[in-house]
């Protein structure tokens, strides 16, 4: 954020730099093409904490959207598939970056390290200015709070990163670099190289024989490759009351009113049916067969529960609560102001697959829309402390020996059986965490697990069945094995090749080309390529192949390399020389640049090596279920 802050330019790019894009958009909510596409409330609920530093669910959710607005525009995640989003970890990186923060200012602490009063309004004054004139007070508190960050927030987030620069400071300020350093820079920068090399792939070698004997004893000496994991059978109950089934009082309404807006809301919740790449026809089949179930009359929050794909609202009978104008993507939006209180909407097809809208309550601009969402929101806090309080009920009637079909029967809520699913698996329920998963698998046979919070809706869990973990028998694992077997025996013959022609054009002194006709390889040439560039298809970006490629000569072979399941054997065909004269000219800008780097690299091993050691001494605490809440 500092380096950022400390670019003089006029004030109102400060603002839209500074302010806008290193705090924050002008939302406290994160939903606008976010990855679930749905509706996430921000507050002062601490997501994690850092040596006793909370980390509130108010900040990470601006910096979560900061970094996945950076990703949407550079990959175009609205045209990505969902699940090659979440793939990317956008929520873990953010909140990695947000420990590693206070992890410096921890350390910059710990050395006796301060930011005093005077040094944090000077910096906040330079940030604030017009031509070097402070915008004044009340315009500083404006536009930090139009931007949903409060003045203390906004300080206490300067003075991190004020600590943190003295602490890298005080750490590198004696990082050099040596001649032999600036040389290799240089040449890994400038100097360029071609080669020509062989492919031996096992791929085309899969087609071997397999001998019995040959097989058992592959099977004997790997049979752990095969173990299957320990799975479990559970009965679920899961306890939810509906925020409309309870009743609030005057007060309890109106200590949700200051977090309620005048805006135009509309409440309603939905059924999301993902796209997976090439399925479009598929999803949309079932979302027809569900959407033609709700019309005939179905419950639609017992089929949100069973079929949508997004937990975060699946647990609650896809209630997404109220939400208003540019907080939902565009489609959704549009389809659910659009329809009247009750009505159940067609396909709305959005970037994140089919969705099947119900709109239950909508309000109008002004202090009624405030006054609905503030009560909604205390109907909502209260169902989930009585769900709490119900599920808490039937776990002690359970564990003093009454049946939990029975007890849960009484409050007429049903049960269900999982199928046998394993530790890594996950227990198979929407907004079921893995501590829950954890819970069960530590728990014996016929024992009680929870009430466990999976947003707002409390589950329960008794172990029905265990199958241990086993080893199968080989004949029931037959196919898996001689699978297993020919990928082994074709990757030893393609590198037993490649060492076998890697001996032959140096230990025997071969052409390389000749080497290459005997053998009926094919040989490919590459273009010239720089360090640490994608060099072609095969090659890719191969360390290896790099730091080979630039230590060898013309002439020069290189050892048999593991490139994306590939052996390649390679030859150095040309080699630019080293520019003594370009050197010289470049040399102080690269000394520049290297330090630069060796001390980031050092500062960064070092706030790793805290975090670390915070971990170890259990002072980084992470609330995972409220980072999934926040982000889907």
């Amino acid at each position: 954020m500092l380096p950022l802050f400390r670019r003089r330019k006029e004030w109102v790019r400060w603002v839209m730099l500074a302010v806008i894009v290193a705090i924050g958009m002008t939302t406290v909510l994160l939903f606008v093409d976010t990855p679930t596409g749905m509706r996430v409330g921000l507050g002062h609920r601490e997501v994690a904490s850092v040596a006793g530093q909370p980390i509130t669910a108010g900040e990470f959710g601006r910096y979560y959207r900061q970094l996945y607005e950076t990703y949407r525009q550079v990959y175009q995640l609205d045209r990505q598939d969902p699940n090659v989003v979440r793939q990317l970890g956008i929520e873990q990186q953010a909140l990695n970056q947000l420990i590693r923060q206070y992890a410096a200012a921890y350390a910059a602490r710990e050395l006796g390290l301060q930011v005093p009063p005077d040094e944090l309004r000077r910096t906040i004054l330079q940030i604030f200015s017009n031509d070097g004139v402070f915008v004044g007070t009340e315009q500083y508190k404006q536009i930090l709070q139009a931007n949903n960050i409060s003045v203390s927030e906004f300080e206490a987030a300067m003075q991190r990163d004020l600590l943190a620069e003295k602490l890298r400071e005080v750490l590198t300020d004696g990082i050099t670099v040596t001649e032999e350093e600036l040389r290799q820079a240089f040449a890994e920068t400038n100097q360029q190289v071609k080669v020509r090399y062989v492919v031996f792939d096992p791929e085309s070698l899969t087609d071997v024989e397999v001998p019995e004997e040959r097989l058992r004893e592959f099977f004997e000496t790997r049979q752990e490759d095969f173990r299957e994991p320990e799975q479990r059978k559970v009965t679920l109950v899961s306890v939810y009351v509906r925020p409309t089934d309870v009743e609030v009082t005057e007060e309890d309404i109106a200590r949700e009113m200051p977090q309620a807006t005048e805006d135009e809301q509309v409440h309603a919740r939905h059924i999301l049916i993902r796209v997976e790449e090439g399925k479009e026809d598929e999803a949309r089949r079932k979302a027809e067969d569900i959407l033609r179930r709700l019309r005939s009359g179905e419950n639609f929050e017992r089929l949100a529960r069973e079929y949508s794909e997004d937990p975060a609202s699946a647990a609650k009978g896809g209630d997404l609560g109220f939400f208003g104008r540019g907080q939902m993507v565009p489609e959704f939006e549009q389809a659910a102001f659009a329809l009247e209180p009750g009505e159940i909407s067609g396909l709305v097809r959005s970037p994140f697959g089919f969705h099947i809208i119900q709109t239950l309550e909508k309000t109008r601009p002004g202090e009624a829309a405030r006054r609905s969402q503030a009560e909604f929101n205390a109907r909502l806090k209260k169902a989930a402390e009585q769900s709490r309080e119900i599920a808490q009920q039937i776990a002690q009637e359970v564990r003093a020996g009454a049946s939990l079909e029975d007890v849960a029967a009484k409050h007429s809520i049903e049960v269900f059986q999982t199928r046998f699913f394993s530790e890594a698996e996950g227990v198979p329920t929407a907004g079921a965490g893995r501590d829950f998963t954890r819970q069960i698998f530590a728990a014996q046979t016929g024992s009680l697990v929870g009430p466990y919070d999976a947003a707002g809706r409390f589950l329960l869990a008794r172990v029905d069945e265990v199958k241990p973990s086993r080893i199968p028998p080989l004949e029931e694992i037959r196919e898996q094995v001689i699978a297993q077997y020919r990928r082994q025996e074709a990757d030893q013959l393609a590198r037993d090749n490649a060492q076998a022609f890697f001996r032959a054009v140096t230990a025997e002194g071969k052409d390389f080309e000749a080497a290459a006709a005997e053998s009926r390889l094919s040989l490919t040439t590459t273009d010239f390529f720089r360090k640490g560039v994608n060099i072609d298809d095969n090659l890719r970006f191969s360390p290896e192949v790099h730091d080979q490629a630039f230590s060898l000569q013309p002439g020069g072979v290189s050892t048999p390399v593991l490139v994306a399941g590939k052996y390649i054997v390679f030859q150095v065909v040309e080699k630019t020389p080293f520019d003594e004269e370009a050197f010289q000219a470049q040399r102080a800008s690269i000394a520049e640049q290297l330090a630069q780097q060796k001390r980031t690299e050092f500062f960064n091993a070092y706030i790793q090596n805290i975090i670390e050691n915070l971990r170890r001494e259990n002072l980084i605490l992470i609330n995972q279920e409220l980072v999934r809440d926040l982000t889907g």
